[in-house]
């Protein structure tokens, strides 16, 4: 009796002081979870960051170099804050630009960092160039204005080729190109001549340049070799352009066709007509395009169907996930014990748990047998007591948790039976503070675990703690180890990183 007396003031004064550091925990929330206190911060303004969030990475040439702090609404303009490393420096004439990353990817802000001839940006300062992502409605007119155009330029093409008149001022100026090619045909073999000693007159100006700067003789004798050449391709360009207006003129080729066929002059103006037909069709809300340029009922109802499209996407970038693999050593027992779990997160304030445990101890179960006998002094009933370990050395974790601010708390199946656990961060989440109680029974104390992780270099962490101490078995071990997790963006990156073999 005394030693269940003992157990449960251990328990009690275990709850106890879990409730103590909870209410002192809540009053020391900190706020910025991302920003760090070395890094500066600039302002900048845009028309539109329709899908940008806080917390969004800032990069410059790929690599990230910051993030977005703050976004808010500043004279009907948008105003970003963005959280800087201390060795990036910007300067007055940088560019700021909302970037996506594929088709449907996640929005980021990229940075040119601008010109060192320009002053450095200081603390607090503001980017005046920045330049939004296009948006889906100035999209749809524009199409609306381009159908407009083209359907003015049928009708104009109509007008101008309609007809035998048309066909005769095609004609006429076919032939005046012609005569045109002849004449510019003359003029280049009568001043090939001139043009040579063009060419002798920049040799001797690039000599006379030696004698100023003999650093621009490279490039003044590339300005002689190009003249000389671009004087050749003319000469052939006018002999082709002769050969091909003669085959015009007798009907081969298809300008040739078009100036000596009938039928393909009709052809022709059947074409024109059938484009002002849907250009008219289109100005009037006839057919697909035509409702979605001037049927407001159509257009709003893709707006619908693009606002939901937006949530959905909005609710997939706030999914989250990563994968945890750690391992602990036992120092009373010298066993490793370890821990793969799963952490599947839909928004910033709740995620769920799903893991595997590996425990060298396996499972012990006790079974109670009562026993009657009988002896000189009487008869009576004893019981007796069993254990029996189980080789199974597997248990699970499916938790779910719920976040306020610095502070976790999550409940659910620890260790393959019913239990709870508080978490609480420090230090933008680099160090987590670890209490769980599971493992409860009428007949022994529950399993009883506290201890600290350290992050470090991104994806690795380190964490030590006592294991079981409130047992009355001597199962009470310090343990240490460490691990290592992987971010959905850790994930994406090795995906995308993976070769893919090409069939065959």
């Amino acid at each position: 009796m005394a030693s269940k007396a003992g157990t449960e003031v251990k328990v009690g004064i275990f709850v106890f002081v879990a409730i103590l550091a909870l209410a002192y925990m809540t009053t020391q929330v900190s706020k910025g979870k991302k920003v760090t206190g070395d890094m500066y911060e600039i302002q900048a303004y845009f028309d539109n960051v329709s899908g940008l969030k806080k917390n969004a990475p800032v990069e410059i040439a790929g690599i990230e170099v910051g993030l977005v702090k703050d976004i808010e609404l500043d004279d009907s303009r948008a105003k970003l804050t963005l959280a800087l490393k201390p060795d990036v420096t910007l300067h007055t004439d940088s560019k700021v630009t909302i970037r996506t990353r594929g088709v449907l990817g996640d929005k980021y802000v990229e940075i040119q960092p601008g010109s060192k001839s320009h002053p450095a940006l200081k603390e607090g300062g503001k980017v005046t160039r920045s330049e939004s992502p296009a948006d889906i409605d100035q999209l749809f007119q524009k199409v609306g204005k381009i159908a407009d155009d083209i359907g003015k330029v049928a009708e104009s093409v109509s007008n101008v080729i309609g007809g035998e008149k048309g066909e005769q001022d095609l004609r006429i100026l076919v032939k005046d190109m012609k005569e045109m090619s002849v004449g510019l045909n003359k003029m280049v073999q009568s001043n090939v001549q001139s043009v040579n000693t063009i060419v002798a007159n920049l040799k001797d100006f690039s000599t006379d340049l030696k004698d100023i700067s003999g650093t621009n003789k490279k490039a003044l004798n590339r300005i002689i070799d190009n003249f000389e050449v671009a004087s050749t391709e003319m000469k052939t360009t006018m002999n082709r352009m002769n050969s091909l207006l003669a085959k015009a003129e007798d009907g081969d080729g298809a300008v040739g066709r078009l100036m000596s066929d009938e039928e393909m002059g009709k052809d022709l103006k059947e074409t024109v007509a059938s484009f002002k037909n849907v250009s008219k069709k289109i100005d009037e809300g006839k057919g697909t395009i035509g409702k979605l340029i001037n049927d407001d009922k159509t257009g709003k109802e893709l707006d619908k169907a693009l606002e939901g499209i937006n949530k959905y996407l909005t609710k997939q970038e706030e999914f989250k996930t990563s994968v945890d693999f750690h391992s602990e050593w036992m120092a009373d027992s010298g066993d490793v014990k370890s821990y793969l779990n799963l952490k599947l997160q839909p928004s910033e304030d709740k995620y769920y748990l799903l893991g595997v445990v590996d425990d060298p101890k396996g499972r012990t179960e006790t079974t109670i047998t009562e026993t009657e006998w009988e002896g000189s002094g009487g008869s009576g009933w004893r019981d007796e007591h069993e254990q029996e370990t189980k080789e199974d050395r597997l248990k699970f974790n499916a938790q779910l948790a719920k976040r306020w601010h610095d502070v976790v708390l999550r409940g659910g199946l620890i260790e393959s039976s019913g239990g709870i656990g508080l978490d609480y961060y420090l230090w933008e989440d680099r160090i987590k503070f670890f209490a769980e109680a599971f493992d409860f029974d009428d007949e022994d104390p529950p399993h009883l675990k506290a201890g600290g992780s350290l992050y470090f270099l991104r994806n690795f962490y380190i964490t030590a703690g006592m294991d079981d101490f409130a047992s009355d078995t001597g199962d009470e071990s310090f343990f240490a180890g460490a691990g290592i997790y992987f971010t959905d963006d850790d994930l994406k990156y090795i995906m995308s990183s993976a070769p893919v073999k090409a069939d065959q």
